[in-house]
């Protein structure tokens, strides 16, 4: 009697967990994966807005006006106006993959920012040549977990060393912080542009861009929120006074 009696219990309380373990096939419910915080520029919603997708539109006879050779790029996650520029060339300068290859799907935004303001400002300094690793990547921000990274819209282009026309790399891991003219030049040039909301350097940001520029162009409402800070040459070490003192002595008979 007792032994029926807790036979009956015990159905009772597993009959919940095995109708909901049938529904599912057998399986275990996997946790949906958590969403990142959204990083969009100001007035900018998702899925795009009709104002979003007709700024897209005038960015793309913008690119036409720049002599840009793009083409549509495929639909992309949470970027509003993909395309690919086929020869990579941003007003006179060229950029060069540092690994892969492509095609690098880009927004609009941040081809018009190249064309438009990057490469003649880099021109003018004999640039030719832009190197670059990621562009576009659905990620999070880094050392921002659950913050979408701007990388993310496509919006974004690291860069690790730029070429001169004299065929001298001046490498961002190796030169910034020794001062290399050429960089804090680049610095200087691409923030006084306007153009982007952040340029992120081993100067203003050594602990995640110690090796590398963060380009992010601006969109919408963005306003500028990084300024360049200058990388000034290590001074010399102080002088050792009593060496010196020792030097000068005069020698003893």
């Amino acid at each position: 009697m007792v032994t029926g009696l807790v036979t009956c219990v015990l159905a009772l309380v597993l009959l919940p967990a095995l109708v909901r373990a049938a529904a599912h096939g057998g399986k275990k419910h996997k946790r949906p994966a958590a969403r990142l915080r959204t990083n969009l520029p100001v007035g900018w919603v998702w899925p795009p807005s009709t104002q979003m997708k007709q700024d897209g539109q005038r960015c793309l006879r913008d690119l036409d006006r720049l002599e840009v050779h793009w083409k549509a790029g495929k639909a992309t996650r949470k970027v509003v106006t993909p395309v690919v520029v086929e020869d990579m060339t941003f007003g006179g300068v060229r950029l060069v993959p540092r690994w892969g290859k492509g095609p690098y799907v880009m927004d609009c935004l941040l081809a018009r920012a190249l064309a438009r303001h990057v490469g003649p400002a880099l021109g003018n300094m004999k640039v030719v040549e832009i190197r670059f690793g990621q562009i576009y990547k659905y990620r999070q921000v880094a050392g921002k977990k659950g913050v979408l990274s701007r990388h993310s819209l496509g919006l974004a282009m690291d860069v690790y060393a730029f070429v001169t026309e004299d065929g001298e790399a001046h490498v961002v891991q190796d030169d910034y912080l020794d001062g290399d003219e050429v960089l804090l030049e680049v610095e200087r040039r691409v923030t006084d542009t306007g153009a982007f909301r952040t340029l992120l350097t081993p100067g203003n940001d050594p602990e995640h861009h110690d090796d590398h520029f963060h380009f992010e162009a601006r969109a919408a409402g963005d306003k500028v929120v990084s300024a360049p800070t200058r990388a000034e040459p290590a001074p010399p070490p102080p002088a050792d006074d009593g060496a010196e003192k020792m030097l000068e002595a005069p020698a003893q008979p």
